[in-house]
């Protein structure tokens, strides 16, 4: 868009001050045409600002484009992951800590065998449920951690 306004706005230009026998008529008529096409076309200012908003309405790329949550929004079945996941354990499911594979690509890249999943209890659940904690490295650091209500169909990053 700003190539074309360039070119009309150059054409422009180019018109009025080019020489015609009349009194300014052709020049002024090119003008009138050509008006509404700089006037529709947005400015580099507006083009600027329209992208800055629309960054700003997506999550921080500092979070791999994944929500927020705080620590104190987790469950408290979370919040005792989060422990245990710091003192190594032990944990209440024989899974916990065992490699997850990011086949969804909702986490950020990372090399295989990097994140380990860990089971959130489900209340009244009588298999493991759908919540887990998937971590980055290192081991026993919770710097990087990510949960899923929804047995990874989605992930919140979560606040250390």
């Amino acid at each position: 868009m700003t190539l074309r306004w360039l070119c009309s706005a150059l054409l422009c230009a180019l018109v009025a001050c080019s020489p015609s026998g009349k009194s300014g008529g052709a020049a002024q008529t090119t003008q009138t045409t050509q008006t509404p096409s700089i006037t529709q076309t947005p400015s580099i200012t507006q083009t600027t600002q329209t992208k800055q908003s629309s960054r700003a309405a997506q999550p921080s790329t500092r979070t791999g484009g994944l929500p927020m949550l705080p620590r104190a929004d987790l469950p408290p079945e979370g919040q005792r992951t989060l422990s245990l996941i710091v003192r190594g354990g032990p944990f209440p499911a024989s899974r916990d800590g065992v490699v997850f594979g990011n086949r969804e690509r909702l986490l950020p890249p990372r090399p295989g065998g990097t994140y380990r999943e860990y089971t959130v209890p489900t209340p009244g659940a009588s298999d493991r449920g759908a919540r887990r904690i998937v971590c980055g490295p290192p081991l026993r650091s919770t710097a990087e951690c990510y949960y899923t209500a929804d047995h990874y169909a989605s992930f919140k990053r979560i606040s250390p």
